[in-house]
């Protein structure tokens, strides 16, 4: 049986969700939230979110109030005032002062936000950098990425300054996300033999940087990789030939969202003789496979072959 991680649980909320109603998909998230480690202002929007739309308004009132009031969490003015999930709501007093305060916690917020890198390891060793997903944050990455310390790496984990709600931060904004990577790859002591990676749309970020020279990398190791641009950016991929990079490319069959652009990026640098692994995991969706220690050391072994 699969392993139910937070990814996971989402994904599979989000499907029930679409074949099956809010009402199974609100029970599901809440029969399972408790058993996953990861952004608990997700988890808390989810389950107020379904519950809103199965008509359970007192049981969302209650459990977005726990969300606000109690842990302090904050969500988008702008989603909460344009979800449709969430009309049932809309004529509650009590909703409309969480939405308040939402705005007030979103603009504080917003306004001390900043970019951020977190490195683990001692920095002796060539650098492993690991972009986060939409949605997700520097802490999230770290657990996944781990792996890299054993295989000798140093792993250092931007933080964008684009938030999106508490703990949740995005790359809506690429050039500002190129920006900021490229800033802290100056900033490290070591960035000499360097591999880039990411989920998701960190792909999109990172692949960016590369295509627009903004630092070198010996590689890359792209798990899930949201590439809508690909096919605009197939003249900007010769920047990488001649440079001697190895990618690889990691994403499931159920991905419905990044399994043709990496089909996409494959066949494009096939075509430009750079020198890469793509591996399609049977029956993944939008997540890292189980076992993506394994896949991450597999990958740092092909990027440092004959080298």
């Amino acid at each position: 049986m699969k392993t139910m991680t937070y990814t996971h649980l989402l994904n599979e909320t989000i499907a029930i969700y679409d074949k099956s109603g809010s009402l199974k998909a609100y029970q599901f998230m809440k029969e399972n939230a408790d058993g996953v480690e990861g952004n608990k202002a997700q988890l808390y929007n989810f389950k107020y979110a379904l519950a809103a739309a199965s008509g359970l308004e007192k049981e969302a009132l209650a459990t977005m109030k726990e969300a606000v009031i109690d842990y302090g969490y904050w969500y988008a003015y702008d989603y909460l005032q344009s979800d449709e999930d969430l009309n049932s709501l809309r004529n509650y007093d009590e909703f409309k002062e969480l939405v308040a305060l939402c705005r007030d916690r979103e603009r504080e917020a917003k306004e001390a936000t900043s970019a951020e890198l977190i490195i683990e390891g001692d920095g002796e060793h060539p650098v492993l950098m690991a972009l986060h997903g939409d949605q997700e944050n520097a802490e999230m990455t770290k657990t996944a990425w781990l792996g890299a310390l054993k295989e000798g790496y140093t792993l250092a984990l931007p933080q964008s300054s684009q938030i999106q709600f508490s703990d949740a931060y995005e790359w809506e904004d690429v050039e500002q996300g190129v920006a900021e990577v490229s800033e802290h790859v100056q900033n490290l002591s070591n960035s000499k033999n360097m591999v880039i990676g990411g989920f998701s749309a960190g792909c999109r970020v990172a692949l960016k940087a590369l295509l627009d020279k903004r630092f070198s990398v010996k590689g890359f190791v792209f798990a899930a990789p949201w590439l809508p641009e690909v096919e605009e950016w197939r003249n900007a991929l010769d920047h990488l030939e001649g440079e001697g990079i190895r990618g690889y490319i990691i994403c499931g069959d159920q991905d419905q969202d990044c399994l043709e652009g990496s089909q996409k990026l494959s066949e494009l640098l096939k075509k430009k003789g750079i020198q890469h692994e793509l591996k399609i995991i049977k029956n993944l969706d939008h997540e890292y496979p189980e076992n993506f220690n394994e896949e991450l050391a597999s990958a740092l072994t092909y990027i440092n072959k004959d080298n």
